[in-house]
């Protein structure tokens, strides 16, 4: 078991008390009524109840409105021990104060006047994780790797990732019904409640079309599926995480290059090689380079900023050509 999912356990989490389980399942009725995303949503009740989990075995099973600070403080210094990153541990405990402060303003189901969790601080953020950009001979090895093992849902995941510049959240709201008759997908949730359609193209389709006849019939919406025959079910957000991971392997396999990328490095490649020329959708359009302003509305941006910010820094590069260096 991961040090993300250290305290978690489904056995211990069937024995939980009834009343953290009841709670839990009425913040997550007013999550979806706030139309959170069903990544959003996911993690939040991922963080929850590996708290109750721990909470089982370290505080007598304890209803959540009854601990105190210290109760909470003592578990997130556990979690800290653990090897959480500080990210990891905030987000946490948003997840558990953003719960309690459901249960204090309602006051005709809870008798939670104060939400203990409001005073405690989150820990300094750590230094910003280095981002790995992957060029597009490196997306293509990787691509080929899984197409030549049968593993086209894999192969999909990447190619619609990479061609879509999606996150990994986005992705995973795609569904299967009219994938191949279209190069739009169904409307998916981004950040802040955004609400779009996700781009792709002829490599996405043409792998989508061996998934698909590899898949058969099923009636799971989803895309994104585990498990064979009566046990087949939509895949869990985690899943595309544990097969990104699966990449790196495929790589360092293949070349030698251990290069430690994330999903959301994905979508950091796309934008860069879509913006540098070398994205192979590029050659299918007929264009050398998408200019920054299309690039902005490709990644569903607010602000142009921000989608600068996801491509490498040329500074070096700059000085390098101005003074012939």
């Amino acid at each position: 078991m991961t040090k993300r999912n250290s305290f978690y356990s489904p056995t211990i989490f069937e024995q939980v008390n009834k009343e953290n389980t009841a709670l839990l399942n009425d913040y997550i009725l007013e999550l979806k009524s706030k139309r959170k995303s069903e990544g959003t949503i996911y993690q939040y009740a991922s963080d929850i109840k590996m708290f109750f989990c721990w909470a089982f075995n370290n505080l007598n099973n304890k209803f959540v409105l009854d601990m105190k600070k210290r109760d909470f403080r003592r578990f997130f210094l556990e979690l800290q021990e653990s090897g959480a990153s500080s990210a990891r541990i905030n987000r946490v405990q948003c997840s558990l104060r953003n719960m309690l402060e459901f249960a204090s303003e309602d006051e005709d189901e809870y008798d939670y006047p104060i939400n203990v969790m409001k005073n405690i601080k989150g820990l300094q953020k750590e230094e910003v994780r280095e981002i790995h950009f992957l060029t597009d001979e490196q997306i293509d090895i990787i691509l080929n790797y899984l197409i030549n093992k049968k593993q086209y849902q894999k192969a999909l995941y990447l190619s619609l990732s990479y061609e879509s510049a999606g996150r990994r959240n986005e992705v995973f709201q795609v569904l299967k019904d009219g994938f191949l008759e279209n190069n739009k997908t169904n409307i998916v949730q981004g950040k802040r409640g955004k609400k779009f359609q996700l781009l792709y193209f002829s490599r996405s389709k043409e792998i989508a079309k061996l998934y698909f006849e590899q898949r058969g019939s099923d009636d799971i919406d989803s895309l994104w599926i585990v498990g064979k025959g009566e046990d087949r079910r939509p895949a869990q957000y985690e899943t595309l995480y544990n097969w990104c991971m699966s990449f790196r392997k495929i790589l360092f396999k293949e070349t030698g290059e251990l290069i430690e990328f994330n999903p959301h490095s994905f979508r950091h490649s796309s934008l860069t090689n879509y913006e540098n020329g070398t994205h192979y959708v590029l050659k299918e359009l007929g264009k050398e380079k998408l200019e920054l302003n299309v690039l902005k509305t490709l990644a569903n941006h607010s602000d142009i900023s921000t989608t600068q910010s996801y491509l490498p820094n040329k500074d070096a590069e700059i000085l390098a050509e101005a003074f012939g260096i």
